[in-house]
């Protein structure tokens, strides 16, 4: 099966965002990650020849490019996130 038909869109949207043409929104990039089985933070780092990670040099580019009420949708699911996880580390007994 396609990655198109997996998110349930064409093959032409998967390839205007692979060309940086399309933004998808957060649910298509959720839907995406889902369907290559990996995080939605993966598609926006790679890997180098020397196996270390690092930020994809067009993300500056995308993220400039992104609307302001995507960017603002951005921000609150990071703080979301970030509180989420700051109050489980907090609650664990492991710290």
């Amino acid at each position: 099966m396609t990655l198109s038909r997996m998110c349930n869109t064409t093959s032409n949207y998967i390839g205007q965002i692979e060309m940086g043409r399309r933004i998808p929104s957060f649910d298509k990039i959720e839907e995406i990650a889902a369907a290559l089985e990996i995080a939605p933070g993966r598609l926006f780092i790679e890997e180098t020849p020397e196996g270390r990670e690092r930020i994809k040099p067009k993300t500056k580019d995308y993220l400039q490019r992104m609307p302001a009420h995507v960017k603002k949708e951005l921000i609150a699911r990071l703080m979301t996130q970030i509180k989420a996880d700051v109050t489980g580390a907090l609650d664990s007994e492991e710290y």
